[in-house]
């Protein structure tokens, strides 16, 4: 098993066919099985489970304790929520193929006859019942990615019936003592009728979750943005939302504006999931010179609702001082939030506008900081230019006020790609988590920093909690496939990405990313079409250097050089990674221009030099005096070898 699969290691005991297996579990993800003792798959294969009468299901409490949760190779079967999940991705299995799952599952190992399913199942059918069950039993096949001649979980017994063949983990999911309570603040509606005020509703939003988040860390995990937005408008139940998310409580509420009285209505509820019931409901009329205070109103409320101890850590100031600054900030929030180049570029100047009405506002100086970063990644604006200006409206923003978590994050990201100040950017990244655990964003940028420096076990450990805090978020899900990425893990980190790419097919960077992976794997046509795609669905301009690569590596070198000429003659003015353009020359074959391009991105602070250590792409080059010189002497990684030569020495 390799280095970083071992991390948050849980072992736990199946019975399979006679022999007991420890289950090395990172996360429903990464599973490995390890044989301790007894007799080996093979040799068990023809030897029935126990000595129980064919037919006869063993009763569940048995061999387990009454817990809703099984596991067994990548998947996951929650009974309580009737869903099944595979790498943490919810995927459709429903009805009778569910029921088939659940009945084998509960007897792993046993024969399970087809006459005790059709009592079972289909009591009172007699019709078409084989048809049925061969029909349930196919689409049970297909989820799994399982087929009746080469089976890895479910065996057939011509004219008998089936046995579940794959080793099963029964997981306890008690109400533990002291544990977290989740919470999911639902979008609020807009009850103004004016679609312009979605801002300022959305803005309110985001303000609450920020303060709730804070309230006490350790007691209470709110559920970021991203997971929440998806339930905006939604016939889902509180039940149903509960189960997706996995949270204690919901909040939900509206507001109504009137921008003639200049005041505001928002009204709120908390609702506790288990029983559906309303543990309170409130309305707050404020005037815009008091809209401020809501959030703090509904937070104050909340943690006495749920018997929390406030912490006494010092608390973040108010996001603005004014109606008006405090307005564009939310204008700015809610164009940042929808992350791509034209709203970008309408947050930046939002947020711009806060600072000129109120300079004191925090807030508006950490969204200026990532609008800048992350533009970068869209060739508008050069590294060194966003770097600079997010620098200085981070450390603005702390010097305003040194208890914002997103100020850290922000600070954070530009040491760890503009600046390359390593044990900086893990200060603020561990600063922002201290300070509001429940910002998902700081723990997906923390887990970034780690792999590049190529402690994936850590990384995978920071992004299952931010998983947590954010379970629908597409961009922390595409992570989860990077810590075997750079381990040289290419099958798995393809698992990880065709799962995504089922649910979401036009998600570029998972694109991207799998095109990368193909690449390692010699599999270039498959890279090719990856990477066509995501050109296509996005127009990022790091897919045409990719593209260029996997030509080169795929033998098609004058479509390479093509694309190579309309890329280096582009004079439009806008931004490409010199890292991407020595990636194509080395496919080409000549690592000596690979090494004047890499020397570039040196020069123009190119945050793809931030994973120079890592990314398989440079392994060619590793041996290259050129490449360990700027590698270390001027990036500052050391590569790990190094590292233990100079700690022996």
């Amino acid at each position: 098993m390799q280095d970083w699969s071992k991390a948050l290691i849980k072992s736990v005991t199946s019975v399979y066919k006679g022999g007991t297996y420890s289950r090395q579990a990172t996360s429903p993800g990464f599973s490995h099985l390890t044989h301790q003792r007894l007799r080996s798959f093979q040799s068990n294969s023809q030897h029935a489970v126990g000595q129980r009468e064919e037919g006869i299901f063993a009763p569940m409490n048995e061999k387990f304790a009454a817990s809703p949760i099984f596991r067994f190779g990548s998947f996951e079967v929650d009974l309580t929520s009737h869903e099944i999940r595979r790498h943490g991705v919810r995927i459709s299995l429903e009805g009778k193929p569910f029921e088939i799952l659940v009945t084998l599952l509960e007897n792993p190992g046993q024969v399970v006859s087809r006459k005790m399913l059709r009592q079972r199942l289909w009591p009172d059918s007699y019709v078409r019942y084989e048809q049925s069950l061969n029909t349930a039993m196919n689409k049970l096949r297909g989820t799994l990615g399982d087929s009746s001649e080469s089976p890895r979980y479910v065996e057939t017994l011509p004219r008998v019936g089936y046995r579940f063949i794959a080793p099963v983990e029964k997981m306890q999911k008690p109400r533990e003592t002291g544990r977290r309570i989740m919470l999911a603040v639902l979008p609020l509606e807009n009850l103004s009728g004016d679609p312009e005020q979605a801002y300022f509703v959305d803005g309110l939003f985001e303000e609450l979750l920020s303060a709730l988040g804070q309230l006490n860390p350790k007691r209470l995990g709110v559920i970021a943005r991203t997971s929440a937005m998806i339930y905006r408008n939604t016939s889902k139940t509180v039940s149903e939302i509960a189960a997706d998310l996995r949270v204690d409580y919901v909040l939900e509420g509206s507001v109504r504006l009137d921008r003639r009285k200049k005041c505001a209505r928002v009204t709120v509820q908390l609702i506790q999931c288990s029983d559906q019931t309303h543990v309170w409901v409130d309305s707050y009329d404020q005037d815009f010179q008091e809209i401020l205070s809501v959030q703090r109103n509904v937070s104050e409320r909340i943690a006495k609702s749920l018997a929390l101890e406030l912490l006494h850590a010092p608390s973040s100031k108010l996001t603005a001082a004014t109606p008006e600054a405090h307005e564009a900030y939310l204008q700015g929030r809610y164009f940042c939030g929808q992350r791509s180049e034209e709203t970008l570029k309408r947050a930046l100047g939002f947020f711009e506008r806060a600072l000129m009405l109120d300079p004191n506002c925090a807030k508006a100086c950490a969204g200026i900081a990532d609008c800048c970063t992350l533009l970068t990644w869209f060739g508008a604006l050069w590294p060194r230019e966003a770097g600079s200006r997010a620098g200085a409206a981070a450390s603005r923003a702390l010097e305003i006020d040194p208890a914002l978590g997103e100020a850290y994050a922000s600070m954070g990201l530009v040491r760890f790609w503009h600046t390359w100040d390593w044990k900086g950017a893990e200060e603020m990244f561990l600063r922002a988590i201290e300070l509001n655990p429940s910002y998902a964003m700081a723990r997906q940028w923390y887990a970034s920093f780690l792999n590049a420096m190529g402690r994936h076990e850590e990384a995978l450990g920071e992004l299952l909690r931010a998983r947590e805090i954010d379970p629908h978020a597409l961009i922390i899900q595409m992570n989860m496939a990077d810590a075997p990425f750079f381990a040289r893990d290419y099958a798995r980190a393809v698992e990880y990405l065709e799962v995504l790419l089922r649910h979401v097919p036009q998600f570029f960077p998972a694109l991207f990313n799998l095109g990368r992976s193909y690449v390692q794997m010699g599999k270039c046509e498959e890279a090719i079409a990856a990477f066509e795609k995501a050109i296509a669905f996005s127009g990022n301009r790091e897919g045409k250097p990719a593209l260029a690569h996997a030509f080169a590596v795929a033998g098609r070198e004058a479509e390479s050089r093509q694309l190579l000429a309309e890329i280096i003659n582009d004079h439009s003015g806008r931004y490409i990674a010199s890292p991407m353009i020595a990636r194509v020359y080395l496919g080409l074959g000549d690592p000596e221009a690979a090494m004047v391009w890499l020397e570039k991105g040196f020069e123009e602070r190119s945050n793809w030099m931030s994973f120079l250590k890592v990314d398989p792409v440079w392994d060619s080059l590793r041996g290259n005096p050129r490449f360990r010189a700027l590698l270390e002497k001027k990036v500052g990684l050391i590569p790990e070898f190094a590292r233990s030569a100079r700690a022996a020495g």
